[in-house]
């Protein structure tokens, strides 16, 4: 499929703020399953942009403002296509997940997070291992802590904030994308299955919409915000991209931005600026899907 993505956001200031610094996350990255065919950063007031890839291989671009100002707009456009994910082939048995180079291959991905904290035997721990309970591969334990996920939490919009734990997750029962994606990694990670956060946008009219795909058929241009889901390491074969959120694995409809251990490792923007002003930001993406015949 081919995607028409637009990624605005707009800050404003109660008062003149000056020393206004931003790095900005919103490039699709380049992979086996997504193309970019062109990608612009516009920004208001213009500013140069100096572009670089993070740890995680994420585009990440910088820039700055040293004069005065009350509001700086910034609009991401992007062309990309996108194609189907496969599904893991044979599923290993659980014994793999024990496999010493495995587990080395992917340190970084087992272990706690900024995000993702637990501790052994708390409720985390204890909510994996009694879903995980009855699987005999890989692919059923990793889709019982999903299912386990979906069952612990409800979706609701602007309900949480992102420094919310785990254990409140499952206290309050109900969260958004991002959280979802987190406690699912929390839940595998703590029953030893490499995992990581996935940041990127997805094409339906509501991100927590099951029957997203059947939905958007119809449907030409949305309004939503960025997504997120997670990546399994599946051994000997590789990541297994699912969506927590909307209990699907994912497909044409998703478009990546970038991964890490968690959403502090790919947030869509992060700034600071000098002076004592409030801020606030409006952002939105608007996604378009175009046709692709007689295109090369």
């Amino acid at each position: 499929m081919r995607f028409g993505i637009s990624y605005r956001l707009h800050f404003r200031y109660s008062e003149a703020v000056f020393e206004s610094q931003n790095e900005v996350r919103a490039r699709p990255r380049d992979d086996d399953y997504q193309r970019v065919l062109s990608y612009t950063l516009i920004s208001r007031p213009e500013v140069a942009v100096l572009s670089v890839l993070d740890y995680w291989g994420t585009t990440v671009q910088h820039l700055g403002i040293r004069a005065p100002h009350v509001e700086l707009e910034l609009v991401a456009q992007a062309t990309v296509e996108t194609k189907p994910h496969p599904q893991p082939g044979r599923a290993p048995a659980l014994a793999a997940l024990s496999d010493e180079k495995y587990r080395s291959d992917h340190f970084e991905f087992l272990v706690p997070s900024a995000h993702v904290l637990w501790q052994q035997g708390d409720l985390v721990e204890q909510r994996a291992i009694a879903a995980a309970a009855k699987a005999d591969s890989v692919e059923e334990l990793v889709s019982a802590v999903v299912a386990e996920v979906r069952s612990t939490l409800v979706y609701r919009q602007d309900c949480t904030d992102i420094g919310v734990t785990l254990l409140e997750l499952i206290a309050g029962g109900e969260g958004v994308c991002q959280d979802f994606a987190h406690l699912a990694l929390g839940m595998l990670r703590s029953v030893g299955v490499p995992c990581r956060y996935v940041s990127g946008y997805l094409f339906a009219a509501n991100e927590a919409d099951s029957g997203f795909v059947a939905a958007t058929v119809q449907e030409d241009l949305v309004s939503v915000q960025t997504h997120a889901w997670i990546e399994v390491a599946v051994p000997g074969w590789g990541w297994w991209a699912l969506d927590p959120t909307n209990g699907v694995e994912v497909g044409e409809h998703h478009v990546v931005i970038g991964y890490g251990r968690d959403y502090a490792d790919v947030p869509p923007v992060r700034g600071v600026f000098a002076g004592s002003a409030v801020a606030s930001v409006d952002a939105e993406v608007v996604i378009s899907r175009q046709s692709t015949q007689n295109q090369q």
